[in-house]
């Protein structure tokens, strides 16, 4: 994981990527008891028109140069599957705009705050984003005002007072 936060550092350095946050499962690992995961996702802006149709080209453009392995949608870094997501919506840019530095293998990195992770995983609604988010609440610390205040600024805040009677019965 050192050598994969090591190349995403220079990935902003050199201008291939302008700033990027740990969201996913790993980001989960940070607040959370961890749970399976196979790949590190990263939220990215990119150097990039925002009409482009195809924003990652310059990205695995980078890959192929530099021999590093795709599968599928992922590149392959320091061994880790690595999926480069685009600030796709109002809500992940701006948890992109909020991300917390830290320190991780002795590398500096960044990781999207608990708030802004609940939200998104509500907002994205998937079964094991209901799970994630179910194990948020009970586990994570985290500023409930903050995720209330998120929630109300990005209309979620019915989904999430439905998403509660479900899971409390």
């Amino acid at each position: 994981m050192k050598k994969t936060l090591q190349i995403l550092n220079e990935l902003v350095v050199t201008g291939i990527i302008n700033e990027y946050a740990i969201a996913g499962g790993m980001a989960h690992f940070y607040y959370i008891e961890p749970s399976v995961t196979y790949d590190l996702d990263l939220i990215v802006n990119l150097p990039v028109d925002e009409n482009s149709l195809t924003p990652l080209t310059n990205l695995y453009e980078w890959a192929n140069k530099n021999n590093f392995q795709l599968d599928h949608e992922h590149i392959i870094i320091g061994g880790i599957p690595v999926q480069f997501i685009p600030a796709y919506n109002d809500l992940v840019k701006e948890a992109l705009n909020n991300k917390i530095e830290i320190t991780l293998f002795e590398e500096k990195t960044f990781i999207l705050g608990a708030e802004y992770l609940m939200a998104i995983m509500l907002n994205t609604g998937r079964s094991i984003d209901n799970e994630r988010l179910i194990r948020f609440i009970n586990e994570a610390v985290f500023e409930e005002d903050r995720f209330n205040s998120i929630i109300d600024k990005y209309g979620l805040t019915e989904k999430y007072n439905n998403f509660k009677k479900r899971i409390n019965g």
